[in-house]
């Protein structure tokens, strides 16, 4: 039997291995939604990694004490990691979703070692990012995650995007991707998903 997960947004739990979207309207309403999945992972022993629109270290400082984590404890756990989406998605300057799938993999592998019931992830979109080579490759990348959360010791990944940022046909594109979806703090299923 699967593991069920407490997410951290409601009472309800689902089982190990989901992939969910939450398409936010401000900052506020995104920093709650992270707040919630990160302390319910810390709490439950899971490796928690964020991958964050923020690039230099006072810039990551500021976006962990807006979900509410102590920068000097977290930091030095090694049970959270933070990162600049951009450095972990584009390390070269371009985006390459194999590359991606295969890191995803290989944190895996490291992870078991460590002793952590699970990962969980969540991340900034980069697919507003069109300058960058490569980004023609995200709906490929998402649809490679359904995978990953299935076939991996995942509890979940939630991928963030500002809606702000998207028009309403790449809104609806971005969540036919996601089985799951973070609406009004819940957690749902999506009833426009399209499996790959």
């Amino acid at each position: 039997m699967k593991r069920e997960i407490d997410f951290g947004f409601t009472k309800e739990t689902f089982p190990a291995g989901i992939h969910m979207c939450h398409v936010y309207n401000d900052d506020a309403e995104r920093d709650m939604v992270l707040e919630k999945f990160v302390t319910s992972g810390l709490s439950a022993n899971e490796k928690v990694i964020v991958l964050a629109d923020a690039d230099t270290p006072p810039e990551i400082d500021e976006y962990l004490r807006n979900i509410g984590l102590s920068v000097e404890r977290e930091r030095n756990t090694g049970q959270f990691v933070i990162d600049s989406f951009q450095k972990v998605y584009c390390p070269d300057g371009k985006f390459d979703a194999q590359r991606m799938i295969e890191k995803w993999k290989g944190l895996c592998a490291v992870i078991e070692g460590e002793g952590y019931t699970a990962v969980r992830t969540a991340g900034e979109a980069l697919c507003h990012q069109m300058h960058i080579p490569g980004t023609e490759q995200w709906s490929d990348y998402e649809a490679g995650l359904d995978h990953i959360v299935s076939g991996y010791p995942f509890s979940g990944i939630l991928c963030q995007y500002d809606a702000s940022m998207y028009c309403g046909n790449l809104i609806l594109d971005i969540i036919s991707a996601h089985p799951f979806m973070v609406v009004r703090g819940q957690i749902v299923k999506n009833p426009f998903y399209i499996r790959p």
